[in-house]
């Protein structure tokens, strides 16, 4: 599971991979991989903002919400109680009846107390540094800072010359066949571009935020002169044409996603 994290004591975002989630009975909490200069750590961050719980602001907003084949669940039958294997182990006023995540994290019942203190764990030496996870696919290049921009910018010439030739947004979401709704949230838009500079490219947004389509009017052609490509609090925004800083008025086509990638197809 991939998520966009929001840090409030550092005022930053960050994309991380989930490692378990706990269930108290009032908030879920998600345990992520928290980058930073003087060493990547392990801690869990709320769900939901518990001081502001009348404007229930989400603190974890998820890009990839499917669970890791490889994770355990771990649930009590209520919510009042605690999971018998760390019942009368935890802290006074420490408990979850809910756990979904790697069984090694489980089954190591010091470091989990641990991080449930709200402690936090150095991914140096710690028993994540071997067991580090990616729901990132090996033959797309993902877009994650500056640098990434320039080499898509440069292998692709800007998308100078191309044009649009499919869009598809996807939410996951349906009815089966007993007419139950199921809300996956896997919000995802996928666009085609073909070009007279490049291969034709694919390109992927996840954690979708929003989708603003132009299609150009009667007296316009469709080619698209560049691009716009910026990451700003762990989101890209794309857009058609120059906007020269991220434009949510921009009058063309323009996305806002937590992820980006793509390839030559």
């Amino acid at each position: 599971m991939k998520v966009r994290v929001f840090d409030k004591l550092r005022n930053i975002y960050f994309v991380s991979e989930v490692y378990a989630l706990i269930n108290t009975g009032w908030y879920e909490k998600m345990l992520v991989v928290v980058p930073s200069d003087k060493g990547d750590y392990i801690q869990f961050f709320d769900y939901i903002a518990k001081d502001k719980p009348k404007n229930h602001q989400v603190l974890i907003e998820k890009i990839i919400p499917s669970y890791c084949e490889d994770w355990v669940c771990k649930r009590t039958k209520s919510v009042d109680d605690c999971l018998d294997d760390y019942a009368g182990i935890l802290p006074a006023g420490l408990r979850f009846f809910e756990f979904v995540g790697f069984s090694w994290l489980y089954e190591d019942k010091e470091l989990l107390t641990k991080l449930l203190s709200d402690d936090i764990v150095l991914l140096k030496g710690s028993i994540f540094e071997n067991n580090i996870y990616t729901t990132n696919l090996s033959d797309w290049v993902y877009i994650e800072n500056d640098d990434d921009i320039a080499s898509f910018l440069k292998q692709t010439n800007g998308l100078h010359d191309s044009v649009i030739t499919d869009i598809n947004y996807s939410s996951s979401a349906y009815v089966d066949s007993d007419k139950c709704m199921h809300m996956a949230g896997d919000r995802k838009v996928i666009i085609y571009f073909d070009s007279q500079w490049c291969q034709r490219v694919e390109i992927v947004f996840e954690g979708v935020t929003a989708l603003n389509l132009r299609p150009p009017a009667e007296n316009y052609s469709d080619d698209i002169f560049g691009i716009s490509l910026y990451i700003k609090n762990a989101c890209v925004f794309f857009a058609d044409g120059d906007t020269e800083q991220i434009d949510e008025t921009y009058d063309g086509t323009w996305i806002s996603a937590f992820s980006m990638r793509w390839r030559f197809v």
